[in-house]
């Protein structure tokens, strides 16, 4: 079957509807969506008024795992073979702990789906703080309740060893694409604004070397979709 196209004037509203229909089919499972894009591509923009829409329909047992809290630290990225390598490259597959990521991804596929009126029991995901360019532990509560999990991350539909055993273990597959020139822009503006970067050209070239060469990784790579988010 061919992969549809959904714009983005219409992605919320068309993803919402399509979550709310599995939810309905499967009303004692938990479905997790891996939630993939190239760098910039609004992977985050996306879930997040997906959540703001599925709230209006009354729709809350949801919760969004980012993939970005599992950034190798600092203080491990000081410690690879190539320690300046790693740092200009942060970002790319190697400088993620792929494995505990997916670790996780399995542990929330088994945890049992508890209804309100049974015991709570949680699973905790790092969070990723960009004041100190550092994971936090366990920032993310991730509930028993919660019977709807979007895994966010760029590499969650990469056909690569560990990151492809993710879509064995969810229903659905999304991937959000952007034009390289736009996404090129976009993240030189985020480096700026997060302090990655002290200058436009400086931010323009990080682009260029590193989160520009993910994305075609990404695409070169990607396990395909069953949703195409055009943003």
């Amino acid at each position: 079957m061919e992969t549809p196209l959904v714009s983005l004037a219409d992605t919320v509203l068309q993803l919402a509807g399509r979550l709310e229909a599995l939810l309905a089919q499967q009303a004692s499972e938990r479905i997790l969506i891996a939630l993939a894009g190239v760098p910039g591509s609004g992977k985050t923009t996306v879930s997040q008024a997906l959540l703001a829409e599925l709230s209006i329909r009354h729709i809350h047992d949801v919760a969004v795992v980012p993939m970005d809290g599992f950034h190798y630290s600092k203080a491990v990225l000081s410690t690879f073979p190539d320690p300046e390598l790693a740092f200009r490259r942060r970002g790319a597959p190697f400088t993620f702990d792929a494995e505990a990521f997916v670790a996780l991804v399995k542990a929330i596929k088994k945890m049992p789906v508890t209804s309100l009126d049974e015991s709570e029991q949680f699973l905790y995901a790092p969070s990723f703080d960009h004041a100190v360019k550092d994971p936090v532990p366990a920032a993310i509560p991730i509930s028993s309740h919660n019977r709807l999990i979007i895994i966010e991350g760029n590499y969650t539909l990469l056909d690569q060893k560990p990151w492809k055993e993710i879509v064995t273990l969810c229903e659905e597959k999304w991937f959000v694409d952007v034009e390289k020139d736009l996404v090129k822009t976009r993240l030189a503006q985020r480096h700026l604004l997060a302090g990655i970067e002290t200058s436009a050209l400086a931010a323009m070239k990080r682009a260029e070397e590193n989160d520009l060469p993910n994305g075609d990784l990404i695409r070169s790579l990607l396990i395909k979709p069953d949703i195409i988010i055009h943003n």
